[in-house]
């Protein structure tokens, strides 16, 4: 009887399908999250030093020790040899299914899943610290087992080329897998990237180099911090790669990243960036980029005009590593750029047209209450606070975070104070809260105090060059302190004579500092 005919007319199974190694720490909570949906469960355990066999033994799925073969592609196939289910879901230790996703794929396997099709589904990664957001890509998942699928590749294997040999089509699917936090950790990411140039370099040795090598060699360059190397590798790739491609696209995106580390890099990464663009004219993360170094050249106008193409006409290739919500990065520094320009108005125009768009974006909920407090619209502030969903963390440690800096922005310093401060209490370290009680302390002659806070708020958030700025500002006896994304100068007067005034001020308003909060 034809497979395809019996597939569907009797019940599908579905096989989870794992290669495994020392991953005891997250393998229980990948179990957890299929464990209602698998009809199979195959673990492969290819040497672990750890107790994640054992583990895998405990929860009575297929666990299976095998050799590692130097090659990814091997230990899949060898999997593949042991799954018993119609279809294969492949997931990684520590990737996990939502709880409202699960049944739903499970559902679809059972009622729509077309045994000519392959499924791509999107694979996301958390935010890393100090991070502009989450990432993801879309990765070659959920498979028909109809015994002629192999990957191929020591390192970044794939099924393309036997796909295309069974004449199957690619599909998406709405259901993304989630990784763990694991995969920032330094040493883990270390130990892969070691892993990985001795792989790539075997298969070098077997078939030559290839764009796919060379960019799986950058990105182990780059982990390991030898970005000049990196550097080469991606230039290798991009030459080596297809024009229009998407090996060619992530080597465009590594050269980038790579120039990051050049003292000269900005003016290398504006000059890769538009060859890019040639091959790539609405790649999303490309115009965010080229927007990114035009405006820290001090050219606005066609930052702003980069920003804008790619918020309202960017695309983004699925098939590689991507920032999540880019669009909404887009539109952010669209009204960022804008209201540099000295367009407060028509940023706030931007914003507000997006927040229509995308309600449930805490990114420009922030920015519009840091625009309103900025320009000491608290009304207008505690409008959009209130409109943040219940989720958000800390919120009402916020919601006094904002009417204290509405405060500070008016250079009520006295009655900011408290609100700022009860906010940080409370656990609030957002940015506006860090900013304007920093800038309140200041103000009030708080210097020692002032520090303490810039340097918690600089550990906090590496990236932001604003502790940075304003702790450099403490040098000077009188402080021009420019709000960040503002044209407006706080002159703020740290003289003994002005900090006894403001502490006189704050002892009388303290009586009344409980009806304030």
């Amino acid at each position: 009887m034809d497979r395809t005919m019996s597939m569907e007319a009797a019940p599908r199974k579905l096989t989870v399908a794992m290669i495994v190694r020392d991953a005891a720490d997250v393998l229980a909570a990948t179990l957890d999250s299929i464990q209602g949906i698998a009809d199979q469960i195959v673990v492969v355990d290819t040497g672990s030093q750890d107790n994640t066999l054992a583990l895998a033994e405990a929860r009575g799925v297929t666990a299976i020790a095998h050799p590692w073969q130097d090659s990814f592609s091997e230990a899949r196939n060898f999997a593949l040899s042991k799954a018993t289910g119609d279809w294969i879901l492949w997931l990684d230790a520590g990737e996990t299914l939502s709880a409202a996703d699960a049944p739903k794929l499970r559902k679809f396997v059972d009622a729509e899943a077309d045994p000519t099709c392959a499924y791509v589904m999107i694979v996301k990664v958390p935010q890393v610290a100090g991070g502009i957001g989450s990432e993801q890509i879309g990765k070659i998942r959920l498979l028909p087992n109809n015994g002629e699928i192999r990957f191929e590749g020591r390192v970044r294997e794939t099924p393309i080329a036997s796909l295309a040999e069974c004449e199957m089509q690619l599909d998406a699917l709405p259901f993304p897998i989630f990784r763990s936090q694991r995969d920032h950790d330094p040493q883990r990411k270390s130990r892969k990237a070691v892993r990985d140039v001795q792989l790539v370099n075997l298969e070098i040795h077997e078939v030559g180099p290839s764009a796919r090598l060379m960019v799986c060699m950058a990105e182990a360059m780059q982990a390991l911090g030898d970005h000049a190397n990196a550097l080469t590798f991606y230039q290798q790739a991009q030459q080596l790669a297809e024009p229009n491609s998407t090996e060619s696209l992530e080597a465009y995106y590594g050269i980038l990243t790579a120039f990051d580390e050049q003292e000269d890099g900005l003016e290398k990464q504006i000059q890769a960036c538009l060859a890019a663009l040639e091959y790539y004219p609405l790649d999303a993360q490309l115009l965010c980029a080229m927007g990114g170094y035009l405006q820290s050249q001090g050219h606005l106008e066609l930052a702003i005009r980069s920003f804008e193409t790619a918020y309202k006409y960017g695309q983004i290739n699925p098939e590689t590593w991507h920032i999540a919500d880019i669009d909404q990065i887009a539109v952010s520094c669209y009204a960022l750029a804008t209201q540099l320009a000295g367009q407060p108005e028509r940023a706030e125009e931007i914003l507000t047209e997006a927040l229509a768009e995308h309600p449930g974006s805490i990114r420009l909920r922030r920015q519009i209450i840091d625009m309103h407090v900025k320009y000491a619209r608290r009304n207008e502030a505690m409008t959009h606070v209130q409109q943040l969903p219940e989720s958000f963390p800390n919120r009402e440690a916020y919601r006094s975070a904002v009417r204290g800096a509405a405060a500070a922005a008016q250079k009520n310093w006295v009655a900011a104070r408290p609100y700022l401060e009860t906010a940080y209490r409370n656990g609030c370290r957002e940015t506006l809260c860090m900013r304007w009680l920093s800038i309140t302390l200041l103000a009030l002659g708080m210097q020692n105090e002032a520090v303490e806070l810039l340097n918690e708020w600089r550990s906090i958030d590496g990236a932001s060059l604003e502790p940075q700025q304003l702790l450099a500002s403490i040098e000077q006896a009188n402080v021009n302190m420019t709000l960040p994304g503002d044209s407006r100068t706080i002159r703020v007067d740290t003289s003994p004579e002005a900090a006894r005034k403001a502490r006189v001020a704050d002892a009388a308003r303290q009586r009344d500092s409980s009806q304030l909060l």
